[in-house]
């Protein structure tokens, strides 16, 4: 027998969890799968900009999530201690004029909270392995925590389950792009570091690489780096090795304790040639990665939830199946950008060549310091102009939908 609802969604990472605390309170019925046995413990995206903190502020949980994070004003850019650029978040049109350093454990245990109080939760240890038409809604199949097989059948699906999404595979899209040659080591560790201010996020280029370095609530600091390729990188780098890089790369600072987390990595940035087909949706990871320069990764794909939760809602509601599609078109583009911006930003902080790295010196010591074009980063920083809620979302009131099955 096969159990029946409106929407299913796949993945409770902060994706999937603010499409599920929309649709809960549109009074959309939804069931939340995810494959983890727990939601995630560590800081991973621990950055989350003001166009996502206006999000969250729809959600009821940016208030508790500002409370519990680290204010970030301004960005910074450093070349062998100089400053290029400073790029300040306090005079942007928003009721959230920072950056906000917080763990990403913190965000999922916040939004996991306002979804349990709006009477929705999330099974765990659901392993989903197919997705398929069947009259007019889709069934998805996969495998529960006891073992046994399930089977949902439900009018839509929303795909919020990472950069090897089953739903993305199931519906048979495919996921060009490339990876970097460069790796990325990740550290959060409590430093020595009296040059470094809290309430800014530093990113310090040097011919080694770059290192970006932000405060965490916590008091770590949470460090991203890039290696070359060749280099040998431990898969949990330790202090000596942390320090190793501060070091070469001038940054000046210097670790007080092993780090609490570390790991190293490889950066892809892809996009799905879709993000719609029929009534499955792709959101976040499974639609879009790229670098994680100014950190859009988590932000970009909770406002893709907010929009396709948005749409879903209003159509169920009796909008235009157009609706849907306009969600695919106008997350797609918005992915697209991201992508171009990031990819360019991460090129051109990993230049080698000493002209090229003396001609980035000159545009930032001339372009980047005029107010409008440090004003114009911001706004892109931020994602405020690709902000759904700035956009031409649908109609759909908490309470106004009307449940056709």
């Amino acid at each position: 027998m096969s159990e029946t609802t409106e929407v299913v969604i796949v993945g409770a990472g902060p994706t999937g969890l603010t499409a599920a605390v929309r649709l809960a309170q549109l009074g959309v019925p939804h069931v939340v799968l995810d494959a983890a046995e727990a939601p995630s413990r560590t800081s991973k995206a621990a950055l989350v900009h003001a166009s996502s903190l206006e999000v969250l502020g729809e959600l009821g949980v940016a208030e508790a999530l500002v409370a519990a994070g680290q204010r970030l004003h301004s960005i910074v850019m450093v070349d062998r201690g100089r400053r290029l650029v400073r790029v300040r978040l306090t005079e942007l049109p928003t009721r959230y004029p920072f950056g906000l350093s917080v763990p990403q454990s913190t965000t999922e245990a916040l939004m996991i909270d306002e979804l349990t109080r709006l009477g929705g939760s999330v099974r765990r240890r659901h392993r989903v392995h197919t997705v398929y038409a069947d009259g007019d809604g889709h069934v998805v199949t996969g495998t529960a925590e006891d073992g046994s097989p399930f089977q949902l059948k439900a009018r839509y699906v929303i795909g919020a389950d990472g950069a090897h999404s089953a739903v993305r595979a199931a519906i048979g899209l495919d996921f060009p792009g490339q990876t970097y040659s460069a790796q990325f080591v990740l550290a959060d560790v409590a430093l020595d570091a009296a040059g470094l201010r809290d309430d800014q996020a530093t990113i310090v280029l040097s011919p080694h690489g770059v290192t970006v370095l932000g405060r965490l609530p916590s008091g770590n600091h949470r460090i991203i780096a890039t290696v070359d390729a060749g280099v040998d990188v431990p898969e949990a780098p330790d202090r000596a090795y942390v320090d190793g890089l501060l070091r070469t790369r001038g940054v000046g600072a210097r670790t007080t304790a092993d780090p609490v987390w570390s790991s190293r990595f490889r950066i892809h940035h892809r996009v799905a040639d879709r993000f719609r087909v029929g009534g499955v949706f792709l959101a976040g990871d499974a639609a879009h990665i790229h670098s994680p320069a100014a950190g859009q990764g988590m932000n970009t794909g909770i406002a893709d939830a907010y929009d396709v939760a948005t749409c879903v809602a209003a159509v169920i509601a009796g909008a235009a199946e157009s609706t849907l599609e306009a969600y695919a078109e106008r997350r797609r583009a918005a992915a697209l950008e991201v992508l171009r911006f990031t990819d360019r930003m991460t090129r051109m902080a990993m230049l080698r060549n000493p002209v090229a790295r003396a001609a980035r010196l000159a545009l930032a010591n001339s372009v980047g310091r005029l107010g409008p074009v440090q004003r114009r980063i911001a706004l892109w920083v931020t994602g405020l102009e690709r902000s759904p809620l700035r956009g031409d979302l649908p109609d759909a009131q908490p309470g106004g939908v009307r449940i056709t099955r």
